[in-house]
C-alpha cells in the first residue's frame, strides 16, 4: 500500500471511510499485466464479480485520444489508516507521511518504482511531481536510509518543468536491483534493466 500510494494509488473518502482507487493510463501489454496483478491483490476488497473499468477520453489541448483502466475497492474502515497517513484532514491532496522513513520497505519501493519509475541514462527517475520540495527531500532521505548502514545510495533531486523528481544514480542501481527485484512483477523488470 505504501509504494502504491506513493505512486498511482489514491484513497477517496466516502461516508466516513475510505476506498482505494488505482488506475493506469498506459494500456501496453506489460502495463496491463501489471495492472491486473495489482487488481488481483485487491480482489478481497472488491464487490463480487467487479470488473475493472476502462475508458477513452479526448484531450482537447492536444486533440489526442487516451485510454485508461481503473478499479475502486469497497469503502471500508481498513483504508482509513492510509487515508489519514497520506491526506491532510482538510484536503484531498495527497501528501508524503511525515513518518515515511518508518513505512517504506524494499517491497514498497518496488511497487513505487513499478508505478512511477523510469530509466534515465542507466539511472532511475522517480516521478514525485505532485509533492512539494520539502516532501521530495523527505523521500530522498528515506531512500538513503533504506539502504544504510550497508550502502550509501546516491540519489539527487532534479527540478523538472512538471515539478521535482528523484534520480537514483547508475552506480546505485546494482544494489537497488538486488534489493527489490524479488518483488518486481516480471513485466515491469524493464524499469531496472541495464544493471547486473
Amino acid at each position: 500500500m505504501i509504494g502504491l500510494l506513493l505512486g498511482d494509488g489514491h484513497i477517496q473518502s466516502r461516508n466516513g471511510n475510505g476506498r482505494f482507487i488505482y488506475a493506469q493510463s498506459s494500456l501496453r501489454e506489460n502495463h496491463l499485466n501489471y495492472f491486473y496483478h495489482v487488481f488481483n491483490m485487491f480482489k478481497p476488497f472488491l464487490s463480487k464479480d467487479f470488473k475493472a473499468k476502462s475508458r477513452s477520453f479526448l484531450d482537447k489541448r492536444t486533440n489526442n485520444t487516451y485510454s485508461s483502466i481503473r478499479f475502486a475497492t469497497l469503502t471500508l474502515p481498513c483504508f482509513n489508516y492510509y487515508k489519514n497517513l497520506f491526506y491532510n484532514s482538510d484536503s484531498q491532496k495527497k501528501i508524503v507521511p511525515s513518518n515515511i522513513n518508518n513505512l517504506l520497505t524494499p517491497r514498497g519501493l518496488a511497487y513505487w518504482i513499478m508505478d512511477d519509475g523510469s530509466l534515465q541514462n542507466k539511472g532511475l527517475h522517480l516521478s514525485t511531481y505532485a509533492f512539494s520540495y520539502e516532501e521530495v527531500v523527505l523521500l530522498k532521505n528515506t531512500l538513503i536510509n533504506l539502504f544504510l548502514p550497508n550502502f550509501i545510495l546516491k540519489c539527487t533531486i532534479h527540478n523538472h518543468k512538471k515539478g521535482y523528481r528523484l534520480y537514483i544514480w547508475e552506480e546505485s542501481m546494482v544494489l537497488v536491483k538486488k534489493v527489490i527485484s524479488q518483488y518486481m512483477h516480471k513485466d515491469m523488470l524493464y524499469k531496472i534493466k541495464g544493471t547486473t
